[in-house]
């Protein structure tokens, strides 16, 4: 018996491998539990236990554009816009934006998918009267670089929070998972040169397949003591 496993498939039975290793049951289960642990294998009730595959690295920041990292850096053709359209805006986002109570925004939906099975999705709001036709462009592209590119307005700064967060019932949903499935929330507010909010998005991150990578450099600005600001939110209105 050999065991060349691949990621998704099942291992073999805790009594399968204690033959095989000529090892104690206590010993097998403590070694699974510890891999179930550190990411590299899955329990699923009912079905056994899976090897799952290496967690992707998403950037935190690139080089070429300060916003191109997770989403806008991975391959357009793992990305499918999942729905388009324009609302009032919500009270939470209306917050966010600095937008008037009547205002309206367009509500974009995309779904990260880069082996073929859900692994993220993002929901952006972008205000109607700054770029009003964005619907009927195209939307596989960053949309902070449609906004640039059509209406003449440049991003040139944003605040990111992260946080970790279980799944509710429609997160699950989107992602193809159970309920209380551990997520990463990266939230993203964009704004312009002139200090208008352009953008506020949220994207899920699967937190067993994804992992934020950050090349921290020090500058002469950051010697300088600095004030670290905790905050607490709820997400639960940031659909």
């Amino acid at each position: 018996m050999t065991f060349d496993l691949q990621p998704g498939d099942r291992i073999p039975t805790e009594v399968e491998l204690c033959e095989y290793y000529d090892l104690s049951r206590i010993t097998v289960r403590q070694a699974i539990s510890a891999l179930v642990d550190e990411g590299l294998l899955h329990k699923q009730q009912g079905r056994g236990t899976f090897v799952l595959a290496s967690r992707l690295a998403e950037p935190l920041a690139d080089p070429e554009h300060f916003l191109l990292s997770g989403f806008d850096a991975e391959d357009p053709e793992h990305i499918r816009v999942y729905s388009v359209e324009t609302v009032p805006a919500p009270d939470w986002i209306t917050a966010k934006l600095r937008l008037r109570s009547s205002e309206q925004v367009h509500k974009v939906r995309k779904v990260l998918s880069p082996d073929g099975y859900p692994a993220a999705f993002r929901t952006s709001f972008i205000p109607v009267r700054i770029a009003p036709r964005l619907p009927q462009t195209d939307l596989s592209q960053p949309l902070y670089a449609l906004v640039e590119k059509l209406y003449g307005v440049d991003a040139v700064e944003a605040d990111e929070v992260i946080e970790f967060i279980t799944a509710d019932e429609f997160r699950a949903g989107m992602l193809s998972v159970s309920v209380g499935h551990p997520l990463i929330l990266v939230e993203r507010i964009i704004y312009s040169g002139a200090g208008e909010v352009l953008e506020c998005s949220r994207a899920y991150y699967r937190a067993d397949l994804f992992r934020l990578r950050h090349r921290m450099r020090r500058t002469e600005e950051m010697s300088q003591p600095r004030r670290v600001t905790v905050e607490s939110a709820s997400v639960g209105a940031g659909k």
